[in-house]
């Protein structure tokens, strides 16, 4: 037993593992399969696109199953011309009404000789 002891003092000491100590380490990915994770909820995220106001994107994870995330704009950090561009482009757009006029000019009076009575 001494002997033993004497041995894992010595790679200790000079900074050499050896073979028992060896063992208890994980080297690879396989001790995750072992446990489990120590959660009270797991959540399932959702790779989602995020859209900065300045038009640069990111791929996070989101709670929510959403395929695109556009952050909001801070009106108070714009211009004065900045501010009416936007403002403007929230406006609902007007719809044209077009009236279709196709000048009607048929007289039933020119075809009554086709007609049977």
């Amino acid at each position: 037993m001494a002997a033993s002891l004497r041995f894992f003092g010595n790679s200790l000491r000079n900074n050499q593992p050896s073979l028992p100590l060896c063992l208890c380490v994980a080297h690879n990915s396989n001790a995750a399969s072992v446990t489990r994770t120590k959660r009270m909820v797991y959540p399932r995220t959702y790779p989602t696109l995020l859209v900065y106001p300045d038009g640069s994107t990111i791929t996070i994870r989101y709670k929510e199953p959403r395929k695109i995330i556009k952050l909001p704009l801070d009106i108070s950090q714009l211009s004065d011309a900045e501010k009416r561009r936007v403002l403007a482009n929230r406006k609902p757009k007007q719809k044209l009404e077009t009236i279709e006029d196709f000048g009607d000019t048929f007289d039933v009076s020119e075809y009554s000789k086709y007609f049977k009575h």
